[in-house]
């Protein structure tokens, strides 16, 4: 018998610009540009990208931007509440914090209102979610299953979540499950899939070493020893080189995780637009490691590339 392939799915958030990671007061979509290029490096490869869309770019984003996104693949939701109405008496709009570092009667009417402005400018509803900064919580997975939502990717297995997220996917699952509604990091019987982000450790790790790793915090001391031993990547290809990902793409699928899951920002596509990516030669760099990721992958894997929600669909009823 065939042994499956594993599913390649590139996960993508746009967002407005944030030069030098700082918020500005002033929104502006200069990063979108990038999307042409991505689009045109994955369609040789056969690649859909989700786009997970920010409230701003749905909202003040040029129209025929938005349909490049519709066209090149899957569009899908990101809840930003720094950005995303409706905005609280005394609200910093300028301090990106996550959806689970709000109240849960924020989560829910901000969701609203994404799920609403997105349904208002691509024409149907949107069936995929991710939460920024790994800061999925439980109001936020109750509010995406109220919405109709099949899938999330907001999980970070092997990582502690943000400060103040009431999140820790340290051992939370590496193959995708249904999350428990109060604890996502658990499985439980929310109907939203949680589709995690592939996170690998830079060395191989046997079982026992590897459940270790996940028991001990990444700071202090604690954190030290652990980066000692491992440290825990994602397939980011700003970050890490050709070689470096291939490494954990092999690893990753080895142990029989069904998908690799890249994550992506478009602010990154663009020189100037954030702070990993400041020169042109940091874009540069970017592309050039991601086609030979997705030409390893495609071609000598034989991944196969799809987008959440065909993923989420498929891996709850296979053919």
């Amino acid at each position: 018998m065939t042994e499956p392939t594993p599913a390649l799915l590139l996960t993508v958030t746009v967002e407005s610009d944030r030069p030098r990671g700082q918020v500005n007061a002033r929104t502006a979509f200069e990063n979108l540009a990038g999307v042409a290029r991505l689009g045109r490096l994955c369609e040789r490869f056969g690649v859909r990208p989700t786009w997970l869309v920010s409230w701003p770019v749905m909202r003040h984003a040029e129209r025929e931007q938005l349909d490049a996104l519709a066209r090149l693949g899957e569009v899908g939701t990101c809840l930003q509440p720094w950005v995303t109405p409706p905005f609280r008496a005394q609200e910093d709009r300028l301090r990106p914090v996550c959806p689970a570092a709000i109240p849960a009667s924020a989560v829910a009417e901000k969701m609203a209102e994404l799920t609403r402005c997105f349904e208002e400018t691509f024409g149907g509803a949107p069936t995929a979610h991710r939460a920024p900064s790994a800061g999925l919580d439980g109001a936020t997975l109750q509010a995406l299953e109220r919405h109709g939502y099949l899938v999330d990717s907001s999980a970070t297995p092997h990582l502690e979540g943000p400060v103040g997220a009431r999140a820790d996917w340290r051992r939370a699952p590496e193959v995708p499950w249904f999350p428990d509604r109060q604890v996502p990091a658990t499985r439980g019987s929310s109907p939203v899939l949680e589709v995690p982000v592939t996170i690998e450790w830079d060395r191989p790790v046997p079982s026992l070493m590897r459940l270790a790793l996940d028991r001990w915090s990444d700071e202090g001391t604690a954190g030290k020893l652990r980066r000692q031993v491992a440290r825990p990547r994602r397939l980011d290809p700003l970050a890490l080189d050709a070689k470096a990902l291939r490494g954990l793409a092999e690893r990753t699928v080895a142990r029989g995780i069904p998908c690799l899951n890249m994550p992506l920002r478009s602010r990154e596509l663009v020189p100037g637009c954030s702070a990993r990516a400041l020169k042109a030669e940091d874009v540069d760099r970017l592309f050039h490691t991601l086609e030979a990721f997705l030409r390893f992958t495609v071609d000598e894997l034989r991944a196969t590339p799809t987008t959440l929600t065909d993923f989420a669909r498929s891996y709850v009823s296979p053919p």
